[in-house]
This record gives structure tokens, sequence and C-alpha cells, in this order.
């Protein structure tokens, strides 16, 4: 039985353990909270007391806030919020399995919690339903493990975490944990989808693992933007095989057809004269021209000795080629530059790695500027249908315009942006309704959420242009 304490009542016990739970109230705020209670003087209290300092300092949603250290009869005391009711273990039970969205969702909490908790040195080790409690609200919240108590396997290593955390995935998905065969490996269930195999398969082989729980999560809430438009694509392609089926058999009936017309006319041929000009006649019917270009009017180049600009109908959106990409900060001083140096870390493979801005004091630049950018040339003007933007910030900001100028031309005056969004998290693609240019400016106006080191910045991990040729 733990005693009392003038700030916090101490009511009843709720986990037992090296570690002990009780459950209590502050008498100051007037709240429920949970009071983690340790012996010191065993290996786990020295540990866990060293680290309160900077446990304190740990503040992520899905990881339970330490609120303050406490001191009693020989015990030290970590005073957290209040432990939720239901474990996820316990919803699991009840639930059996959990759909792809709401998997998603919880994976992405606790790949940003395990981020946090990395980035400040510290590792569970180990991660399992019992250990995650679920709040009424629906959002997950660790309750095993740094930063209430010792890591749940020692030694505890970032790499186990991310392992722990593909087989949570895939015990959410199909209601338990993937086993492993005679040569050590994870055999995942065949139930398991291609995308969540393939992010899965990367979380719990050592080999080829996700650099770290950063880039985990960065593929995570890619697929969570592309799950919404899984259904709608299948069904998208399943119409165009329909129509190309459709539109392969009216022409190949007509040929048939024409076929056989030319036949009963070779056939007269030799036996008539009038067929011969009519085999020519016949001839000159299905005579194919060759593809006529769309002229499009430039309404940019009024000059009447000028070119017309063409592009060919029909023609299929791919990616088109990026020439440069250069970082934009008209407010820069002394130089208007932005991190140039980590250009070269967009598109390099690697979804850890990126460009990134300056780290400022809040999410509108500490107010010192309206915002930073990266231009992105692409050559020749092209029609542009899509940009997609990959990032592993939550909530930030930005819009996109268009020029006809080379990306030389930075001091340009860029006009009304063809695009904007606000509140982004993780990648995104925007539709850019085939605007023209040859230079994009992807300009980000709001930093988004707090980092976990502290501070406001945007990384930018990866750009892909999509659209078509301009002919002219």
């Amino acid at each position: 039985m733990v005693d009392g304490h003038e700030r916090y009542r101490i009511d009843e016990r709720v986990r037992v353990g090296p570690v002990e739970s009780w459950s209590g109230l502050d008498r100051t705020l007037d709240r429920l909270v949970t009071i983690r209670v340790l012996d010191p003087k065993t290996e786990i209290g020295k540990r866990v007391q060293l680290q309160a300092r900077s446990l304190t300092r740990l503040e992520h949603p899905a990881l339970l806030h330490v609120l303050d250290t406490i001191e009693f009869d020989d015990r030290f005391g970590l005073v957290t919020e209040s432990l939720p009711e239901e474990s996820l273990a316990e919803h699991l039970s009840t639930k059996g399995t959990l759909p792809a969205e709401e998997t998603l969702e919880i994976a992405i909490q606790l790949g940003e919690a395990l981020s946090a908790l990395h980035a400040a040195g510290f590792a569970i080790g180990d991660l399992q339903t019992s250990h995650i409690g679920l709040r009424k609200d629906g959002t997950v919240v660790i309750v095993e493990g740094p930063p209430t108590g010792d890591a749940n396997k020692i030694p505890a290593r970032p790499q186990d975490d991310i392992v722990a955390l593909g087989e949570l995935i895939h015990e959410l998905l199909v209601g338990f944990r993937p086993q492993l065969d005679h040569q050590g490996r994870h055999e995942l269930h065949p139930s398991v989808s291609v995308s969540f195999r393939q992010l899965i398969r990367r979380s719990v082989d050592i080999e080829g693992q996700w650099s770290s729980a950063s880039a985990l999560v960065l593929a995570l809430r890619s697929l969570n933007q592309d799950l919404d438009r899984l259904a709608t694509t299948e069904e998208s392609e399943q119409i165009d095989y329909l129509q190309a089926e459709r539109s392969w058999l009216a022409p190949a009936a007509f040929v048939a057809m024409l076929a056989a017309v030319v036949i009963l006319v070779g056939l007269f041929v030799t036996r008539t004269q009038i067929g011969s000009s009519l085999v020519d006649n016949v001839r000159e019917v299905v005579r194919l021209e060759p593809e006529q270009p769309l002229i499009i009017e430039s309404f940019e180049s009024p000059n009447l000795g000028t070119p017309p600009v063409t592009s060919r109908p029909g023609a299929i959106s791919a990616e088109l080629q990026i020439v440069r990409i250069v970082d934009f900060d008209p407010a820069g001083r002394p130089v208007r530059e932005e991190h140039p140096e980590k250009i070269v870390f967009i598109n390099d493979g690697d979804s850890s790695t990126g460009w990134y801005t300056e780290r400022y004091t809040t999410s509108d630049f500490g107010k010192l500027k309206e915002g930073v950018g990266l231009i992105i040339g692409l050559g020749p003007p092209q029609q542009i249908d899509r940009l997609r933007i990959s990032s592993p910030n939550i909530d930030w900001s930005f819009e996109i315009f268009t020029s006809d100028k080379d990306a030389a031309g930075a001091g340009a005056t860029w006009g009304q942006p063809v695009a904007k969004r606000e509140e982004i998290s993780g990648t995104i693609t925007v539709d850019l309704e085939g605007s023209s240019g040859a230079t994009l400016l992807l300009w980000i106006t709001d930093l988004g959420q707090e980092l976990a080191i502290g501070g406001h910045r945007v990384t930018i991990t990866g750009l892909t242009v999509t659209g078509r040729p301009i002919y002219g």
C-alpha cells in the first residue's frame, strides 16, 4: 500500500509489476492522474529516475504525458495522464481484425510516437497490443515502456521497434502476428494486400528495413493517401478496358467486312474493266490520312511571325523530366537561399532524406517572411496535369504557381496560384488541370505541426510532375 501525498491522492493499484500503476487525483488541478511508483534502489528504478528529466520533455499524443515527478516513502513516482480504460488487445478480442483505414490511423500514430521516442534517445524494444491503450476518442497511447517506465526489452533498439510495429500492423489486419519459418524469415498471411505486404516486409526484415521510424511513417501516410483512390482506380480501369474492347472490336469487324468485299472485288476484276476502276475507288476510300495536329493559339506570344504552338490530340499523360530544382527564398539574408545543398536529396530514392527549410520558432516562419519554396524547371513549356509531393510533415500548407519562363527567372512575378492546399499530411497528388508552363513554384506558406525535436520546418523528399509535351 502506498501512502498519500500532499498534492496527489493515491487511490487504487491498477497495474502490478516492477513499475506499479496507481490511479489518483491531482488535488491542485482537480484532475484524474495515474502515478507510476517504483523503487529507486532497483536497477529499473535507477534507470527510470536518471531518465526522468528527459522523459518529462517528451510530448506526443500517443505517448503518456509525464506531468510530474514525486518522491515519498523511499519511493519514486511518475505522474502521468490517466490510463485509458480499454487496451488495444481488449479491443481486438471483440473486433477480431480491423479494416485497412483504421489500421493505418493507429499505425501512423504509433509510428510518430516511436519517431519522437527515438529522437530523444529512447526505444521500447517491443510493442504489443496489450502495451497500447485506446482512448474514448479513438486515439491510441503507448502505456508500457518509456517514457513511463523501463523498456520492454533490454537492450532496446529502434530497429526492434520498427519490426514490432510491422508485426502489429499484420496483427491488426489478420488477427495474429506473422510466424517465423525455418530460416527465421517472417511469413506474411496471404490475405494481406500487396501494398500492405511490401510495407510490412520492409519493417520486419532487418535487411532492407526502413531507415527510421520517420521513413515508415511517411510510407504509411502515402498508403493512406492512396487508399481512398484504389477502389475508384480499379473501377475506372475496368471501364477503360471495356471501352477499349468495344473500340477495338468495331474497327476489327469493319476490317473483316472490308476484306471480304476486296476478295469479291478481286474476283470481279479478273473478268471486267469496271472492276479495275472500282478497286481504285476502294483504295481511295480506305487510305489512311496522317494524324492531324491540333492547333492551340498562344495567347502569351501575339507576334504573327511566331509559329503556332501545337499538341497532338489524345496524348497520354506521363511523367515529365525535371531539369532542375532551385530553392527560393526571396526574403533570405544575406542571400536568397534556403539549404541549396540539400536539393540533391529530393528524389534520391531514400524516403528518409530530402530538402528542408530552416527551423523556425513558429509555423508562420517566426513572422520573418511570407514563405519559402522550390522552383521546379521542366525545360521547354509543358502541359502539366499533376504534381506529386512527398513530405513527412503534418498539417503544412502550400501554393503552386506556373510560369512560361525558365527556372533561372526566379525573380519573375508569378501571378496567381494555380492550386493551393492547407493542412496537408504526407504524400499528396495535386491536379493542375492541364496548366501550361516551363517552371513550377512550390511555395510553402505554413510549416505545420511542431517537430518532436522542437521548432517548425518542412521536408520535401520527392517531387514528380506528370503531363504532356507541347509541340511548337
